[in-house]
């Protein structure tokens, strides 16, 4: 099963990367073809006598809501409300893409890999696709190739293959914490690969020039740190501190030989800005127009406008915030149910992490800060590629969580004395104090 999985990565990547992906039949590509074979595979499975156990219930009744939601708003638009310019057929295989197919690359990820073995084969799959494509907008960026549709900016910004600057600098908030856990975790000659791996993903990162992944990198790291206080040790906290800094520093000179008048114009001169509609590029103004026009219709604060119903609407843009489009199309119970899809991973992550063994420590603590990093990006702008690489990544980060409490030792009973504090292993983590 794992081989299927990563090659579902890989043809993932080679259509968004590349713009590769033939499929076996019109209409069909390769991926969603491997997605829906895993999803049947399972089925037959687990139907044939194979042992299955609901994991992660609050997860699967979380999307199936939203989904159900979704298709309940979208069936009223159609047979109710008829929005003029309402594309029914559009919206419908929008319905699909980018909400039945988000459950089922989480399905596919979490319960196509049972061991842990698989699961880190997977995770370093999904991984490595993530920086072969910033390696290529890298080259692209600099002119010694062009593939597919990734193309520099007419204003000198780097995209990538999951869409413009600003969608590309959220999904590289995503991806670097992810890359720094699997540095921190290697070893020998691996670990020097994934350092790079790393550096090549904070470079691209700033080449993006995308404010929202730069603060959404920044809230990531202090919330991370503050997150898992209980297990770092302060001198730990300053060394991985200082060498982030010196890294950062160092990288932050290469690329401003050829960005860095693009960094001082829209990061130093656009903070500094007094104006809030200039310093957030227009945001605020689209964010009011899009709360007014709910306001005006007061119901659909509750119950929102529905499916896909903000494109159809009198607005010049799109609305650049994951929440509020969410809101805005499927009212409260698309919100509500939107931020428990982020929040349930990494509470399920924080709970696993204080029992895991600490080779799963790294990556479960990679997947909170990327989830933290990619949550706050999500704020500043819209995204859809992304999402299947996330939901992949969520599903393979909650199986290692999964198997962490499997093998946890037995807790700690009350008439067992108390622990003193455990020193630092190699990686740094001390056990918290047991009572």
């Amino acid at each position: 099963m794992r081989y299927v999985l990563a090659a579902l990565t890989l043809f993932l990547t080679l259509s968004s990367v590349f713009s590769w992906d033939p499929g076996p039949a019109p209409g069909v590509k390769i991926k969603n073809f491997l997605l829906y074979l895993l999803i049947m595979g399972l089925v037959f499975s687990y139907a044939n006598g194979r042992k299955f156990k609901i994991q992660l219930p609050s997860m699967n009744v979380t999307f199936i809501v939203l989904i159900g939601y979704c298709i309940f708003s979208y069936l009223a638009i159609v047979l109710f409300i008829d929005y003029p310019r309402y594309d029914m057929l559009t919206s419908a295989f929008d319905l699909k893409n980018r909400g039945v197919d988000y459950l089922l690359f989480f399905l596919a990820f979490f319960y196509g890999v049972r061991s842990e073995k698989d699961a880190q084969f997977v995770l370093k799959c999904l991984l490595l696709s993530w920086v072969v494509s910033h390696f290529v907008a890298v080259l692209d960026a600099f002119g010694y190739v062009h593939i597919g549709d990734i193309e520099r900016r007419g204003d000198g910004r780097v995209q990538g293959a999951v869409g413009e600057s600003n969608q590309y600098g959220a999904f590289v908030a995503l991806t670097l914490p992810a890359a720094v856990a699997m540095a921190v975790a290697a070893k020998g000659w691996r670990r020097w690969f994934w350092v790079g791996a790393s550096a090549l993903t904070a470079g691209t990162l700033l080449m993006t020039v995308s404010r929202g992944a730069f603060v959404a990198t920044f809230v990531a790291t202090i919330a991370g740190a503050y997150m898992f206080r209980r297990y770092l040790s302060l001198g730990k906290i300053v060394t991985w501190g200082m060498m982030a800094g010196g890294a950062m520093l160092v990288i932050l000179l290469i690329v401003s030989l050829s960005f860095g008048d693009l960094l001082y114009e829209r990061v130093v001169a656009g903070f500094s800005s007094k104006d809030m509609g200039g310093t957030s590029s227009g945001r605020t103004e689209i964010w009011a127009t899009a709360i007014e026009m709910m306001f005006q219709h007061p119901q659909t604060l509750l119950t929102g406008f529905g499916w896909n119903a903000y494109w159809i609407m009198p607005f010049r843009y799109s609305p650049h915030n994951y929440y509020l489009a969410q809101w805005f199309n499927l009212g409260l119970v698309g919100l509500i149910c939107s931020v428990l899809l982020l929040v349930i991973p990494v509470r399920t992550a924080m709970r696993s992490f204080a029992v895991a063994p600490t080779h799963l420590k790294i990556p479960l603590a990679g997947f909170v800060v990327s989830t933290l990093a990619y949550a706050t990006a999500t704020f500043f702008v819209d995204l859809y590629v992304p999402w299947i690489y996330f939901w992949a990544y969520t599903g393979v980060s909650m199986r290692l969580a999964m198997i962490a409490r499997e093998t946890a030792p037995e807790p700690v009973t009350v008439n067992q004395p108390v622990l003193t504090p455990q020193r630092g292993d190699g990686y740094g983590w001390i056990g918290a104090v047991r009572h």
